[in-house]
């Protein structure tokens, strides 16, 4: 929950899904590998389609709180993708809620040794009771089905809602085939919660918590604007900051780093409904035709409706499903010959087997990207790498893995 000048945010993850490799040297990491680290775990007698095995780690309250699905059916295989190390982990929906959701999945694949493939699927919700711009959202809706409003992007779209006497009740619309990248839904959450007997407290305790609600029995009608990113999504790019003007455009690899804490969720929900959840006006040219009517003004000179008051000097980001590979260069290979160089003469063992880390477990678009920018992601990456290789507590990683990303942003490997 974060609270924006006198505006109430309520902006969470829902669903946090991750595709990921084990650790061989832990392998199999079933679950009484789990229990044998301490942890309580409820296996299901009956795995997915995909994978044989599935079980559910509890929290340190005994509430449900990482779902593994592992063992793929087909083992290994160049048809599926699939390796007998593939996995996928996902963060059970109260779990989603936590403050801590992403870092603390991000920070129990570190311990035990999970290699990150890429975010399977991830959905951004923002819970509300009116627009910014003081809209009424159940209004809102009635108007863009009947066509005062259009909306920029993603076409297809779906309506549920009750078909009263003299009108009807909207409660849902969603936009996006369910193939794509990003789908997009609006809908009553208090009434899908009612209808379901109310078995999410803690959304309702999420809404309490960022001051939208104030009696969590007597529930006003909040309503919920939801983008779920599927795994073809890659990188992140800017497009424009908020003056709309373009900036230079760089790609941002699609990690949990960027959903990291409420501040961050809030930027990418900026991001998404920028591109995602835009609408115009439906106008008319002013000339009249000959038989009196008046033609549809071309969209992209139709009037913004704004909904949203986004945050000053916010840079936008798109969502782009292109795998932006660094071409290999001079720089790379002189990247690796220096690491070497730098571990041979160190003294320090730790360091010395951190720099074996990364040499063996990095390919050579993560060691370029770990000396590019110093961005947070790719010190994760680093720790990701030596948590792998060498078995190390979480804190050892951390504190390894930043001398030697120190090391390489002050350029002492580049001598």
């Amino acid at each position: 929950m974060d609270n924006t000048g006198s505006i109430s945010r309520c902006v969470n993850v829902d669903w946090l899904e991750i595709y990921a490799q084990e650790d061989n040297m832990k392998y199999p990491m079933n679950a009484d590998y789990f229990r044998e680290c301490g942890y309580f775990v409820t296996e299901r007698e009956y795995g997915t389609r995909v994978y044989a095995e599935m079980f559910t780690i509890q929290d340190e309250h005994g509430n449900g709180w990482i779902e593994v699905r592992r063992n793929p059916m087909s083992g290994s295989s160049e048809f599926t993708g699939l390796s007998e190390l593939s996995c996928h982990l996902r963060l059970v929906n109260r779990a989603c809620y936590s403050n801590t959701a992403v870092r603390d999945l991000a920070e129990f694949m570190v311990k035990h040794g999970y290699i990150f493939q890429r975010i399977f699927r991830l959905d951004v919700c923002y819970d509300f009771l009116r627009f910014d711009s003081g809209d009424n959202p159940e209004k809102f809706i009635r108007r863009y089905i009947e066509n005062k409003y259009s909306k920029v992007n993603q076409c297809k779209v779906r309506a549920i809602g009750d078909d009263g006497w003299s009108s009807f009740d909207w409660e849902s619309v969603s936009w996006g085939a369910h193939s794509s990248m990003v789908s997009t839904k609006m809908y009553n959450k208090t009434k899908e919660l009612q209808a379901t007997g109310n078995r999410k407290p803690w959304i309702v305790q999420a809404w309490f918590e960022s001051r939208l609600v104030d009696d969590p029995i007597n529930l006003p009608d909040v309503w919920r604007i939801e983008f779920s990113i599927k795994s073809s999504a890659r990188n992140w790019v800017v497009i424009e900051d908020n003056s709309g003007k373009h900036a230079r455009k760089r790609a941002i690899p699609h990690t949990l780093q960027l959903y990291d804490g409420r501040d961050r969720l809030w930027q990418r929900f900026q991001d998404l409904a920028y591109h995602y959840f835009r609408f115009k006006y439906v106008e008319r040219v002013e000339q009249v035709n000959s038989d009196g009517t008046r033609d549809y003004k071309r969209k992209d000179l139709c009037r913004e409706k704004q909904l949203f008051k986004w945050d000053a000097n916010h840079e936008f980001y798109k969502i782009d499903n292109v795998a932006r590979e660094g071409h290999v260069t001079h720089d790379d290979e002189s990247l690796k010959r220096h690491l070497i160089r730098y571990r041979d003469k160190h003294a320090d063992k730790d360091v010395r087997d951190a720099c074996n880390a990364l040499l063996n477990n990095l390919d050579r678009e993560k060691l370029k990207l770990i000396t590019a920018h110093g961005f947070a992601d790719e010190i994760e990456a680093i720790r990701l790498a030596i948590a792998t290789r060498t078995g190390w507590d979480f804190k050892r990683v951390i504190e390894v893995a930043e001398e030697v990303h120190k090391l390489i942003k002050e350029g002492e490997i580049w001598m």
